[in-house]
């Protein structure tokens, strides 16, 4: 009888790091936001594969009405992550605002969920879905 025990080592499922993460979400991404009730808002996502970016800020997320704001990767994985926009000043809500992306990648492309609440509250104030692909960077010539 035989008593001792063969253990086989499992490999980790995905090997990329955070890093490996932040260079495939490298460049520019164009999307559109759409809401549980329907209104849409297009979005850029801008990163240079250069690190020149604020400790912790790693995307500028931009829109067509004027919101400018840092995003930070809350996590990833080899192709899901959580991102984390603001805090900042939403027109239409007339306050400091916060939104979580959360999504997945596949090629040149980002599609999942987002949900909006005021910062330093716990009530969402609209949650639906997004979609981003892959663009041409954008010029910032006046």
């Amino acid at each position: 009888m035989k008593t001792a025990i063969d253990v086989l080592p499992i490999e980790a499922p995905g090997t990329g790091t955070m890093s490996d993460v932040v260079a495939a979400l490298a460049g520019s991404w164009r999307g559109r936001m759409t809401d549980a009730h329907g209104a849409a808002e297009s979005f850029n996502l801008e990163r240079e594969s250069i690190d020149h970016y604020v400790p912790g800020q790693v995307f500028l997320f931009t829109t067509p009405t004027g919101i400018a704001s840092g995003m930070r990767l809350l996590e990833a994985s080899e192709h899901a992550f959580v991102g984390l926009i603001g805090p900042y000043f939403d027109p239409s809500e007339g306050a400091m605002v916060v939104t979580v992306l959360e999504g997945c990648t596949e090629q040149s492309r980002l599609a999942g969920t987002f949900h909006t609440r005021r910062y330093n509250w716990r009530t969402t104030l609209r949650n639906g879905r997004f979609t981003a692909t892959r663009a041409e960077k954008v010029s910032r010539a006046a």
